[in-house]
């Protein structure tokens, strides 16, 4: 097998550069079968999808800068519950990126945000199970560098209103817990979602980060003087540029929740909301995000040598991990199959663990249901139940359907 190398832009760098950090973020994505998990069927759909995503198909390596490379080793499936899998892959798992476990009925993937973002590895998965339902799914090949794709110093882009700066780190006191978390998993159908904002094209992100900011408003010491709170909503830049890249393609959006808000109509505040990220995903304001972006990483991930890179990041991350934002908002979207593969599916899960803040809200809609996966590390276990209150007050209403301790599994790589 001829061995292709990849290069790898800021936004692949970056999560390279976080490793062994306060902010290493690695997704977990989980599919709910109907029937057990038959693993050599499995097997070869993740042969058959690896052919048609190469960057999943490789391992990492390094030469005056890192790069990916074709792995000409062999993957594996785990056979293992989510509360027993491996936390380390790379070395692990004969050097890819990723790692794939099925116990039972329930099928997981998690990767290292090298290899893709969010929407990459959804896609990468969603394949996977195409293929294991016996699916047809048409994928071409992207692998243009996602930001550097964008790049235009000239671009001034549409202005936008400056958010305020969200809460200090002890207003809200923390657990820390190395990469645990508690996570909960809520669900509710759509449309009560989009029914509280009054807008049937409406998005999750403009509607449920004002409530999570109320909840933790709700909690602060009273003495606290800034309890404004600051959501880091993930925008992914492929629909907006019309452009499709498997590598990382995704910048960021921080909206604050102000003391005015809170005498608004619900309805209003979330038309702010849809309003900010409205004009935060113009593509002339998508161009200058990137640029920014590429401008702020591609110093950190260029240094030399690799033990000065180490270091640097350690203390970036340090910085970042209160400063950032309060907490992270990840909206998927839709869980689009074709028929026959959503026949074949009882859930979907997907959760993140808290890179910025102490609070990362992972969703997605899975057959018209909501899913919520909210990964948190507060003291105070009463924000989650009160949160689900305030949510009520607007219509809509979360069931909660498992706690659960959630350890994130980290890249583990010798280079």
């Amino acid at each position: 097998m001829e061995k292709m190398k990849y290069k790898l832009g800021v936004m692949d760098l970056y999560p390279i550069a976080a490793n062994k950090t306060q902010i290493e973020n690695n997704p977990f994505v989980q599919a709910k079968l109907k029937e057990p998990v038959d693993e050599e069927r499995l097997y070869a759909a993740v042969k058959q999808t690896l052919s048609e995503y190469p960057l999943f198909a490789c391992t990492l390596r390094y030469n005056k800068g890192y790069y990916l490379e074709t792995n000409d080793k062999d993957f594996q499936l785990i056979h293992a519950a989510e509360e027993n899998r491996p936390l380390a892959f790379g070395d692990a798992t004969n050097g890819f990126l990723w790692q794939m476990c099925y116990d039972k009925y329930t099928v997981s993937f998690e990767w290292c945000h090298a290899v893709s973002d969010g929407r990459g590895g959804f896609a990468f998965f969603s394949s996977v199970l195409c293929h294991y339902f016996g699916a047809d799914r048409l994928v071409e090949p992207a692998l243009e560098l996602g930001l550097e794709s964008f790049y235009d110093k000239a671009e001034k882009g549409i202005p936008q209103k400056k958010q305020e700066k969200g809460f200090a780190a002890d207003a809200l006191p923390f657990i820390k817990r190395g990469y645990k978390t508690d996570c909960h998993i809520l669900k509710v159908p759509m449309i009560e979602v989009l029914t509280a904002a009054k807008k049937s094209d409406s998005s999750p992100a403009a509607v449920l980060p004002p409530l999570i900011s109320m909840a933790l408003r709700k909690h602060m010491d009273p003495k606290v003087k800034n309890k404004n709170v600051s959501c880091n909503v993930v925008i992914d830049c492929r629909g907006p540029m019309r452009f499709q890249t498997m590598h990382n393609c995704i910048v960021s959006k921080n909206i604050t929740y102000i003391d005015r808000y809170d005498s608004m109509d619900f309805a209003l505040v979330s038309t702010i909301y849809r309003a900010l990220l409205d004009l935060a995903v113009q593509q002339e304001n998508i161009v200058k995000a990137a640029t920014e972006t590429v401008d702020m990483i591609k110093p950190i991930v260029a240094v030399k040598p690799r033990f000065m890179q180490k270091a640097l990041a350690k203390v970036v991350a340090g910085v970042m991990k209160h400063s950032e934002s309060n907490f992270t908002f990840t909206y998927l979207g839709r869980v689009d199959l074709p028929e026959e593969v959503m026949a074949g599916l009882d859930d979907f899960y997907f959760r993140s663990w808290t890179d910025f803040g102490e609070c990362n809200v992972a969703a997605v809609d899975f057959g018209g249901t909501l899913i919520l996966n909210i990964c948190e590390n507060y003291q105070d276990k009463q924000i989650i139940p009160d949160l689900i209150d305030i949510c009520r007050t607007v219509g809509i209403n979360f069931e909660t359907v498992d706690e659960l301790t959630y350890e994130q599994a980290n890249l583990r790589l010798s280079i």
